[in-house]
Parts: C-alpha cells; structure tokens; sequence
C-alpha cells in the first residue's frame, strides 16, 4: 500500500506535484476545478468501500463515511496545498519538505479520533 508520505516522497502527480502549467490550468478552470474535486469526492467514496469491506459494516455506515470523509479532507487541503505551493513557485524539492511537515501535522489531528478504529 502507498502512503501519502511515500507519494510525497516520489513527488507523485496524484498527490498533485502536476507541474506549474497544469495547476495553473486547473486552477483558472472552474469546470476542471470541479472534475477534480469529483476525482477527490471517488477517491473518498472508494475509501469508505474499503473501510466497510475491512470492518464489516455497511458502505453507509456513519462512522464508515466519517472517517473516509475526515481523509478525504485532509488529502484534499494537501492536494491543493501543494499546488497553491506549485504556483507560487516553489520547487518539488521545497514543496515535498513542506508537505511533509504540514501532512504529518494534519494527521496527527485525526489520530485522537481514528487511533482505536477497525483495530
């Protein structure tokens, strides 16, 4: 399994390290901007089909969707922390140590919440 740190660490498209020129696109798109956060609405819908496959529980489980929108969330704010960084013109270098840093913090406020669940 890829962990958000691992994809930092490849500075992988996915994560959003797209380059200048696409995240300007995405961002001066409003329609793009909307496919990306239906890309972000799928990947957050598939967490929670994982989370009730591993768990148990039914795909509309509240707490199933709870904790798959708190991730969706956090990967979204990095995902467009990392392009606003983009376009501000960092490096993928200077971008990767940052992120770094920001994600490990944005997580760490999910694990009082999430540490005892599907154990």
């Amino acid at each position: 399994m890829i962990t958000f740190h691992d994809a930092i660490a490849a500075q992988d498209p996915v994560a959003g390290f797209s380059g200048a020129p696409f995240a300007r696109m995405i961002a001066d798109s409003p329609t793009l901007t909307t496919c990306l956060r239906g890309l972000h609405d799928q990947r957050e819908h598939r967490l929670a089909q994982a989370h009730a496959v591993a768990t148990g529980t039914a795909p509309d489980d509240i707490t199933v969707q709870t904790t798959a929108g708190l991730l969706g969330a956090v990967h979204r704010m990095l995902f467009r922390r990392i392009q606003d960084l983009t376009l501000t013109g960092h490096s993928n270098d200077q971008i990767a140590r940052t992120i770094a840093a920001e994600a490990a913090q944005a997580f760490d406020l999910l694990e009082p919440a999430l540490a005892d669940y599907a154990t």
